[in-house]
């Protein structure tokens, strides 16, 4: 039943833009090629993978008050990896989808060509609210590495494409209730057989710093949470919060306190300290298992993030990204360096290191390389 709501909607909206006047249409996107040099945290082996993609983004707009879009990715995935272990886990194991947009075009023994809609979406606009129908990325919280509160687009913190952020299947009624002021609802379909994600959220703006606060059912858990954001003697501070009701044995509160500023000659800092109250303040209590099921991405209680960025010359560029588990003393270090080729090519290289003592968390991981080429379009 909901999964044919969802269509009709969907196909609503879709009549809507194409009986909408004055249509234009826009197309954006990039290239990219990302390799990837990675060891087996199964079987220690080394492997390599490198993923070549084209991102196709359509975008319709008609009359002003109807706006659809699409991006499709066509992808090529080579190397070694492919036939290791960890991916075939991955595959198997790896978090559910709720509507599958995503296909395979061909496979071999050490390739494979395959597609996916990474954003479909209709939004209809007026002064009075605007409706967006379908896979769509819903920016909730103010947090840096970790949302509590973004519980419809979970993202793993660790991940070596930290810009890439997976969209929700959902419907969103954003409705405005003055310049600063707006009421947001959203309705998510989750994968057949679980229960949708319902939630409301309302924002506000209370002296010179935007407010919000959200209630609602995601999956089998209830939340209320909320985040605020402004500045504070020129740098600038967030927080978001997030208490989770799931049974009688497992109810948490997840939290992150951020600040960032840009210092002298460019240099950009940004710090962040996050409280998982799901996770485990003893190594030895750590459940890895969660991690390789995608049920949650961190293990301890207590983390900081890091992120540094500073320009050497007008065309290079370095930085640092670092996560630590304050419980176990293990991290993450990831330091990059990337080179404008030209006005619409980058290149970059970065590497992921893993430090900690026998049983930790991140320790547990093996050191990772890689390296980009993208040209925008």
């Amino acid at each position: 039943m909901i999964r044919t709501l969802w269509c009709v909607a969907l196909a609503l909206a879709y009549t809507v833009a194409a009986c909408a006047q004055r249509p234009s249409l826009e197309v954006l996107g990039y290239a990219k090629n990302l390799g990837i040099r990675l060891t087996s945290s199964l079987t220690e082996k080394a492997h390599f993978l490198d993923i070549g993609r084209f991102r196709a983004r359509g975008v319709l707009s008609a009359g002003g008050h109807v706006r659809a879009e699409v991006w499709l990715d066509t992808e090529l995935l080579t190397g070694s990896y492919l036939q290791s272990a960890d991916y075939a886990y991955a595959q198997t194991y790896g978090r559910p989808r709720p509507l599958h947009l995503e296909w395979t075009l061909g496979t071999g023994k050490s390739h494979e060509v395959r597609q996916r809609l990474f954003r479909a979406f209709v939004a209809t606009e007026s002064a009075r609210a605007t409706l967006t129908v379908g896979r769509q990325r819903i920016a909730w919280g103010s947090g840096f590495a970790w949302n509590p509160t973004d519980v419809l687009n979970p993202f793993n913190p660790g991940a070596i494409e930290l810009g890439e952020r997976a969209g929700a299947d959902a419907a969103h009624l954003s409705v405005p209730l003055g310049p600063l002021s707006r009421l947001e609802l959203v309705a998510a379909y989750m994968e057949a057989g679980a229960p949708s994600s319902y939630a409301v959220r309302a924002g506000t703006n209370y002296r010179a710093y935007d407010v919000t606060a959200l209630a609602g059912r995601f999956r089998r858990d209830w939340m209320v949470g909320g985040d605020f954001a402004g500045y504070l003697q020129g740098a600038g501070i967030r927080g978001e919060a997030a208490y989770v009701w799931r049974d009688a044995a497992l109810n948490f509160l997840r939290a992150v306190l951020n600040t960032d500023y840009t210092f002298a000659r460019g240099i950009y800092g940004l710090a962040e300290l996050y409280y998982n109250g799901r996770g485990s303040a003893r190594k030895a209590e750590y459940d890895f298992a969660d991690l390789l099921t995608g049920d949650t991405f961190n293990l301890a209680q207590w983390y900081v993030a890091v992120s540094v960025a500073v320009s050497i010359t007008p065309l290079v560029g370095a930085g640092l990204y670092q996560l630590a588990n304050l419980n176990d003393g293990s991290m993450l270090v990831g330091p990059s360096i990337t080179y404008s080729l030209s006005q619409s090519l980058e290149a970059a290289a970065a590497a992921y290191f893993f430090t900690g003592t026998s049983g930790s968390e991140y320790a547990a991981q093996q050191h990772v390389y890689f390296v980009t080429l993208q040209w925008y379009y």
